[in-house]
C-alpha cells in the first residue's frame, strides 16, 4: 500500500481543528479525534472546542485559543462534529453546527467543514412543487444548505447519503449553478448533482459492507455459510426492494468480487388489496445469471430502517415464495437472509421497541448496521444482540478529515477498488466490529471447557 509522506501528513494534521458540539457520544468524537491527530487520551475541550451551555440552557461553544494554544483558527480547517442522538433533536443539532461555524469564522478559521455521520431531514427532500404528497411541507434539505451557507459552512460531509438529490440544493444555495439551471431546477439532474458535490459529500459504505460480509459476516465464520461465497457467489442474491436502493446493490455487487451473484429489483412493496397484513411486491429485472431463491441466501442492504414495517411483510412475502405481483410468478424461497441499514433509525426514540419487533418479526440469521447513530452500540434490545453486528466507522471518518483536507476525494476514496485483496487491505483498516457475547457466531457450538481454579486454605 502507498503511503502519503510523513511531511506531509503532519502538515496536513497541524491544520485540523476538531469540534463536537454535543457531549453525547463523546466518546466516539474523541476516538476520530484519536486517529486523527495521533494523540492518545486527547483532551479535546482543554485542547481545541468545548460545547459549552450558558446556565439559561443556551448553546455557548467556545474554542479553546490563548493561553498555550494559537491565539486565533486563522490557518486552521475546523472539522465540526455531529452525531444524531436520541436526547437532542436534529433541529438542535443543526443549529449548534451553525453557531460553531459562527464562532469558527469569527475567530478566523479558514475553512469550516461539517462533518454529520448522518444527514439531518435527508427523507425530506421535496417540496409541494415537485410532489403532491408533501403540500404543506417544506424541503427541509433545500432549507438546511441554505442556512449552512449562511452560517459560513464551507462544506458537509455526510456517510451514504439517502439520495444525490441532496447535493443539487447545495449546488443552488452555494450558488454554484449558473442562472438558466438555477432559474429551472431539476434536483434529479446528474449536471446540478456534480455541482453540488463541491460542497455536499457522501462517504459510500458498499466496499465496507463487501468487505465485511467476505471476511467477517456469519458467511464467512460459520463453517455452513461458507457455501453461500463459494463458486463465485452462485448461492447469493442481492435484492433491491425500491428503485432508490438499486444504486447500492449495484455498487455492492461490484465491489464483492464475486461473479456469479445474482440480483433482484423489485418495485416498492404496497399492501395486498385483500389482506392489508400482506404485501404485494412486483419484481421487475432480474440478472442474466438467476434461475430461483431456493437454496441461496439472499441479501438486503439498504440506507436506513426504521419502523421495519414493511421490512417485515417484505421478508414474509419472500418466505412464501417470492411470488410477483404482477405476473404471479413463483421465484423461489431463500434459505436464509442479511440484513444491513447503514443508519439504524428505528423510530427514534422508540428505538428499543422497534428493535424488538424486528428481531422477534424478521427472520434474518444476521442485522448488520453502523454507528452513524452511536447509542445503538450500547442501547439495543437484549435479544437483537444476539445477532446484530455494528460497524464501528471512527477510523474511517478520521482518514475521511485528513483526505479532504489534503484535498482528496472522499466520495471515490472508498470504493473502486481493482481487486478483493486490494479492496480488503485498505479497507481492513478503516473499521471495527462490535458484537456481544451471546451471540449468532457461537450458537450451535459446545462451549469450550476452561480450567477451573480452585485454592484449599491452608
Amino acid at each position: 500500500m502507498i503511503q502519503e509522506g510523513k511531511s506531509v501528513i503532519d502538515d496536513a494534521v497541524s491544520k485540523i481543528w476538531i469540534a463536537p458540539i454535543s457531549n453525547t457520544h463523546w466518546e466516539v468524537a474523541v476516538k476520530v479525534a484519536e486517529q486523527c491527530l495521533g494523540v492518545d487520551d486527547i483532551d479535546i475541550r482543554h485542547r481545541y472546542f468545548d460545547p459549552r451551555k450558558f446556565s439559561g440552557g443556551e448553546f455557548c461553544p467556545k474554542f479553546a485559543l490563548g493561553n498555550g494554544n494559537p491565539p486565533t483558527l486563522a490557518g486552521k480547517d475546523v472539522y465540526i462534529l455531529l452525531f444524531p442522538g436520541p436526547y437532542k433533536s436534529p433541529e438542535e443539532l443543526v443549529e449548534r453546527a451553525c453557531i460553531t461555524a459562527c464562532a469558527a469564522k469569527d475567530n478566523h478559521a479558514s475553512k469550516v467543514i461539517l462533518l454529520a455521520t448522518e444527514f439531518p431531514h435527508a427523507r425530506q427532500d421535496r417540496g409541494p412543487d415537485e410532489d403532491e404528497k408533501a403540500v404543506g411541507e417544506p424541503n427541509t434539505s433545500r432549507w438546511h444548505a441554505a442556512k449552512f451557507r449562511s452560517a459560513g459552512i464551507d462544506q458537509v460531509i455526510v456517510t451514504h447519503e439517502h439520495t444525490p438529490r441532496i447535493s443539487s440544493f447545495f449546488a443552488l444555495e452555494y450558488a454554484l449553478a449558473g442562472p438558466e439551471m438555477a432559474a429551472n431546477p431539476d434536483p434529479n439532474a446528474a449536471e446540478l448533482q456534480a455541482l453540488g458535490r463541491k460542497v455536499f459529500k457522501s462517504i459510500p459504505l458498499h466496499a465496507i459492507l463487501a468487505d465485511y460480509l467476505i471476511h467477517h459476516s456469519w458467511m464467512a465464520c460459520k463453517e455452513e455459510g461458507g457455501k453461500y461465497l463459494a463458486d463465485g457467489g452462485a448461492n447469493l442474491a442481492l435484492k433491491a426492494m425500491d428503485k432508490g436502493n438499486r444504486t447500492f446493490i449495484d455498487s455492492l455487487e461490484a465491489a464483492l468480487f464475486l461473479p456469479h451473484v445474482a440480483k433482484i429489483y423489485c418495485d416498492k412493496a404496497r399492501k395486498a388489496k385483500n389482506d392489508p397484513e400482506k404485501v404485494e411486491v412486483p419484481i421487475v429485472w432480474v440478472s442474466d445469471n438467476f434461475s430461483t431463491l431456493d437454496e441461496k441466501v439472499e441479501i438486503y442492504a439498504d440506507d436506513g430502517l426504521d419502523t421495519g414495517g414493511t421490512m417485515i411483510k417484505s421478508v414474509a412475502w419472500s418466505k412464501r415464495g417470492n411470488v410477483c405481483a404482477r405476473t404471479g410468478k413463483a421465484y423461489g424461497t431463500p434459505d436464509d437472509r442479511l440484513v444491513y441499514f447503514t443508519h439504524p433509525w428505528f423510530g427514534g426514540d422508540g428505538f428499543l421497541g422497534i428493535q424488538e419487533r424486528v428481531v422477534g418479526n424478521l427472520p434474518a440469521r444476521e442485522f448488520i448496521t453502523t454507528e452513524t447513530r452511536p447509542y445503538i452500540n450500547d442501547a439495543q434490545y437484549h435479544t437483537f444482540k444476539t445477532k446484530s453486528t455494528v460497524i464501528r466507522l471512527a477510523s474511517l471518518w478520521a482518514d475521511a478529515i485528513i483526505a479532504n483536507t489534503l484535498g482528496h476525494d472522499v466520495m471515490t476514496r472508498y470504493s473502486g477498488f481493482k481487486a478483493e485483496d486490494e479492496q480488503h487491505e485498505f479497507l481492513s483498516r478503516l473499521y471495527r466490529l462490535k458484537r456481544h457475547s451471546r451471540h449468532f457466531m457461537v450458537e450451535d457450538r459446545e462451549p469450550e471447557r476452561r480450567k477451573i481454579r480452585f485454592y484449599l486454605r491452608e
